[in-house]
């Protein structure tokens, strides 16, 4: 892993909160990143940001279709980041 360290701009640099920002790491350090985001990361309103010709009621659809072809996988796509969500 990597890490690279940039200059803020003076105005940016004003406005961020460094405790703030080391407590977020500390509070998701860890946790799973790829698959858990992949959805999550592209569809986060309800219905704002939807691409153009997709359908929001196409996603319960395709999950149902998901979870019977391929359950571990729909668990790690839908299941577990819908619980971290929901905290369940």
């Amino acid at each position: 892993m990597h890490v690279i360290h940039l200059r803020l701009k003076p105005e940016i640099a004003t406005e961020f909160d460094e405790e703030a920002a080391r407590a977020f790491f500390d509070r998701t350090a860890g946790l799973p990143y790829g698959y858990h985001n992949s959805i999550f990361g592209w569809i986060d309103t309800a219905t704002d940001n939807w691409p153009p010709l997709l359908p929001q009621e196409i996603v319960p659809i395709a999950a149902s279709v998901y979870q019977i072809t391929n359950p571990e996988k729909a668990d790690v796509l839908f299941g577990q980041a819908l619980n971290l969500r929901m905290g369940t």
